[in-house]
């Protein structure tokens, strides 16, 4: 199904969820997101000639998505933008505890870039450290690497907050 770029349907509905989800948390602007998806599915379109099935398709398209939301975040400076409806709780947690996820979420978006990217593809997505390895384009060490540093920083973050529950980074 993958390999079958003509029916943007069908990858609409298989993998746009996940393409959604990135968009938003990069962009933290509903309306931005939905016009990076779109940007996203229009370069898979234009750049499925250059897939050659060396890594798996969702690997291959969440790059592509996270390439794209980094172009947004240059071209129109959304880093002080945020969309306060843009963490849909009801597709990741109970309602009990979706203010503690939501105020995760919003420190997490304050983490540099670098961190962000990793602890997005591993704890909010469930990439493996060679997967996220692959779809960054760096070596697993360097994943493995930057996620410990990530941690780190969030953990000192979370403490300086009174957070002392770090069942989120396990």
């Amino acid at each position: 199904m993958a390999n079958d770029f003509d029916d943007i349907e069908c990858l609409v509905k298989t993998y746009g969820k996940d393409v959604l989800r990135i968009c938003r948390y990069y962009l933290r602007n509903s309306q931005d997101a939905e016009d990076a998806f779109q940007e996203v599915f229009i370069k898979l379109i234009r750049k499925r000639s250059t897939f050659r099935g060396k890594s798996e398709f969702k690997t291959w398209l969440t790059r592509i998505a996270i390439n794209t939301c980094k172009d947004f975040l240059k071209s129109r400076s959304l880093r002080n933008s945020t969309d306060e409806s843009i963490l849909d709780c009801n597709d990741c947690v109970d309602a009990a505890k979706y203010d503690e996820y939501d105020e995760l979420y919003h420190i997490i978006t304050t983490l540099p870039l670098d961190y962000k990217d990793v602890i997005l593809l591993k704890y909010y997505y469930g990439y493996t450290s060679k997967e996220i390895a692959r779809i960054l384009k760096l070596t697993e060490p360097a994943v493995n690497s930057r996620l410990h540093r990530a941690k780190n920083y969030l953990k000192k973050i979370l403490t300086e907050k009174g957070w002392s529950d770090y069942e989120y980074l396990d």
